[in-house]
């Protein structure tokens, strides 16, 4: 028995399918018949189907499904609760949507203290004005956004409410030159690392990091363990580590379990310091141009913050690409949706912080860089259309 009703009851064996509305309903048909399809195959009871927020698939149709067991979201929400010391007097606003573990781990949080949702959207989509209002009117304790988000907050001046108490801000790179103007104007917020396998985050800023003025380290949570393998991968065990995929590939229909012993390889590299979690990038993102080194992810860091200080607008219209090269092995590549002008701009004062090989070679123009809901670059479209 299946369901796409975005609330869920978490008492409940039956399994949910939430699954994006907006998308073509030929894709989701066919998202919807996959998972049914799976949670057949392994028997499945008591799980939540969402859709991975990574961005590398080539089509919606092939978007990789997560299957999250109840018990899972419920650990989540425990330890989160417990991090932002939660209880019923709290208010959270939603604006994630709850199709993604973002806003989906809300609600399970709320749920679980008896703590007040305020739904923030006017008609279904953000709007920062409507957002803040409803901040103040609600008197609003808890919040969670993404980094676009926290943007529109700060380039309106607006000052958090005295109400607000915490956000926390996943979902994509937190710059840190945005991380110190949001708390300019008095906004708590709090970085966090997280993914769809785990339920939500694993790791965040804690309380205590507000009293201080440079960007904190994200600090893992009570539910979750991480360890780096011999390959410098970041692998995650615990209570709220997902089931399985499921995706349809060009062989058909596939589900699988990727975890061995109970722990799940993530594609990120980083290291844990005295329960710390510091993030160096993915595998992907390390590429050799003419025989060097370099990290793209460190790049498109590097570009944010110079289009931040121009002040390019956000969701950047922007993004650095490693593209195949006969001399070189590879090269990097500009993608811009502004105009000449402010592309140059930006272009011109990267080049001034990188070395010399790792430079931009080319600029693209395009109309607008697609994004995820979540504003995540989707980087397969995005090569695609190149």
């Amino acid at each position: 028995m299946a369901s796409t009703q975005n609330t869920i009851d978490l008492d409940s064996q039956s399994n949910e399918i939430l699954l994006n509305p907006r998308w073509p309903q030929a894709d989701y048909q066919k998202l919807f018949s996959l998972a049914t399809w799976a949670q057949e195959q392994q028997n499945l009871q008591g799980h939540v189907w969402v859709a991975t927020s990574g961005s590398t698939a080539d089509s919606v149709s092939n978007t990789k499904l997560v299957a999250l067991s109840k018990q899972a979201l419920i650990c989540s929400a425990k330890s989160v609760n417990s991090h932002l010391q939660s209880e019923a007097s709290d208010v959270w606003t939603q604006v994630l949507p709850s199709f993604h573990v973002g806003g989906l781990g809300i609600e399970v949080r709320a749920s679980l203290v008896g703590a007040k949702v305020v739904p923030a959207l006017k008609e279904q989509k953000w709007d920062v004005h409507f957002f803040y209002d409803v901040l103040k009117s609600q008197q609003c304790t808890l919040s969670s956004l993404v980094p676009t988000q926290v943007y529109d907050l700060v380039s309106n001046s607006y000052q958090a409410p005295s109400s607000l108490r915490a956000v926390v801000v996943g979902g994509g790179v937190f710059e840190v030159e945005l991380y110190k103007k949001a708390r300019s104007l008095g906004w708590p917020v709090l970085p966090s690392y997280g993914m769809t396998e785990t339920a939500s985050q694993i790791a965040t800023a804690s309380l205590s990091s507000l009293r201080q003025e440079e960007f904190p380290e994200v600090r893992l949570l009570s539910h979750a363990e991480v360890r780096k393998n011999a390959e410098g991968f970041l692998q995650v065990q615990g209570g709220s580590l997902f089931t399985c995929y499921a995706q349809n590939t060009e062989n058909g229909r596939k589900v699988w379990d990727p975890k061995v012993d109970g722990w799940f390889t993530t594609e990120d590299r980083g290291e844990i310091l005295e329960g710390c979690l510091h993030i160096q990038g993915r595998s992907k993102d390390y590429v050799k141009i003419g025989g060097e080194g370099t990290n793209v992810a460190r790049l498109r860091s590097l570009l944010e913050g110079c289009a931040f200080e121009l002040d390019s607008g956000w969701p950047l219209q922007l993004a650095l690409l490693d593209m195949p090269s006969d001399r070189l092995g590879a090269e990097i590549h500009l993608v811009s949706g502004l105009s000449e002008t402010a592309t140059l701009q930006v272009a011109q004062r990267y080049s001034e912080r990188v070395l010399p090989f790792e430079k931009i070679r080319k600029i693209h123009y395009v109309k607008e860089i697609p994004r995820s809901d979540l504003g995540k670059i989707l980087w397969g479209e995005l090569r695609r259309r190149l």
